[in-house]
């Protein structure tokens, strides 16, 4: 009875997120068509009425999981046997690939503004101001680090692939290389504080850090898990975290690929850019999820590093 309760309640979840975002991705597409300015990601004058439903949704969608993962705390069971995963093996390398390129945008961006003719610019709106402060204010040093945390985490999940795909060969996960996602995670979300902005008004960049913050939540989890440094107990901030993350990751990506890439619509604002890390980790997260946390009592949990007796 309570294998059946628990996974009545997991698929309630999963269910439940995939209606709320049946009704909001359209929504998001109109917004970003009609209710958001193009440069900054403002919320138009006069074409923000429909900002309440997203915030309705957004809300919804952090809430009702992380509510309902902590209710059924104690039946989700992570499965972390080491046994051949063909399927997953294959997404974690994709999940590298991801981090590369996301890694590889941020220091990109770092770069530029590192530049001597754009620091100058800065450092004269600035009273007072240092090469040291534009580089803080400015986002420069954490794009850096979020760039050189990115590519932490794509040799972290290589690593995981290859415990999924060689199990039998003693691969074992790096636990230092672990709390690169997280740390990345922090970084891509520090960026985006250091821009100046009107944060009532803000639309595209509100529901960025939502995501990344539920991320955020999950890579931690993660990190704790898959690492050995907590064997149990953080099943429920898994579910908590990272169904949320991936469809908040969505809701922000997908209404930018159809307006962008589709319609044709016009260049993004810096904040609003299409980051292919992000459907990549979704994908990535819900099928985590979907594949190992078990919905039953008793099952044995093993951390992924640890060798076998």
């Amino acid at each position: 009875m309570k294998q059946q309760s628990s996974r009545g309640a997991t698929a309630f979840l999963f269910l439940f997120t995939a209606l709320v975002m049946a009704m909001a991705l359209p929504l998001r597409v109109w917004q970003q068509l009609h209710a958001v300015e193009t440069l900054t990601g403002f919320w138009r004058i006069g074409g923000g009425g429909t900002a309440v439903f997203l915030y309705i949704a957004v809300g919804l969608l952090v809430a009702v999981p992380a509510a309902a993962a902590f209710y059924r705390r104690r039946l989700l069971v992570l499965d972390l046997g080491r046994r051949p995963r063909a399927a997953e093996g294959a997404l974690s390398l994709l999940a590298a690939a991801a981090a590369v390129a996301g890694a590889l945008l941020a220091l990109q961006f770092a770069l530029r503004l590192f530049s001597g003719s754009i620091v100058l610019e800065g450092i004269e709106h600035q009273a007072g101001g240092s090469v040291w402060q534009y580089y803080v204010r400015s986002g420069a040093l954490a794009a850096l680090c979020e760039g050189l945390f990115g590519l932490g985490a794509a040799a972290f999940f290589t690593n995981l692939a290859m415990v999924d795909l060689l199990p039998a060969k003693k691969v074992f996960l790096n636990r230092l290389f672990a709390l690169a996602p997280v740390l990345w995670t922090i970084f891509r979300i520090l960026r985006r504080f250091s821009r100046t902005i009107a944060y009532l008004r803000v639309s595209d960049l509100f529901l960025t850090l939502a995501a990344l913050t539920a991320l955020m939540v999950f890579f931690l989890a993660f990190a704790q898990l898959v690492s050995g440094i907590n064997n149990g107990g953080k099943e429920w901030v898994l579910a908590a975290g990272g169904i949320p993350a991936a469809a908040l990751l969505l809701l922000a990506f997908v209404p930018r690929l159809i307006v962008y890439k589709f319609i044709g619509g016009p260049e993004p604002s810096q904040d609003a850019v299409l980051e292919w890390c992000d459907p990549v980790f979704a994908v990535f997260i819900l099928v985590f999820l979907g594949a190992r946390l078990l919905r039953r009592e008793g099952d044995s949990v093993k951390a992924l590093p640890e060798e076998e007796a």
